[in-house]
């Protein structure tokens, strides 16, 4: 059973490399991000083949289990996204604010 769960974790996070790189080539994200993601995925390859180096590292740093590692990474992860993506909101809000203020002042003066 593990052996199944393991081979479809592998061929999950081969397919969304594929996308990352599907999405970079489109110019749909950054080099960065593409890279970024790439990362996220190798990384949970590596996890998966050997997951008792996680086991020890977990241990250093006083978790019980190796779940609770994961959960806590992924909790983390979660949260610089959602951080990042309401900050690059923000700013396209800023800009789209400038950009209607003055497309209306240009045509408040055309009319007159």
């Amino acid at each position: 059973m593990i052996y199944l769960l393991q081979i479809f974790a592998i061929i999950f996070s081969l397919g969304m490399i594929y996308f990352a790189l599907l999405h970079f080539r489109r110019g749909e994200i950054t080099t960065v991000e593409t890279g970024s993601w790439a990362l996220v995925w190798s990384v949970l390859i590596i996890i998966v083949f050997f997951p008792d180096v996680v086991r020890t590292f977990a241990r250093t740093y006083l978790y019980t289990r190796l779940f609770d590692l994961l959960v806590v990474g992924g909790i983390a992860l979660c949260v610089f996204m959602v951080a990042r993506s309401y900050l690059t909101s923000r700013r396209l809000e800023k800009k789209l604010e400038e950009f209607v203020r003055k497309e209306a002042l240009n045509n408040a003066n055309k009319k007159k």
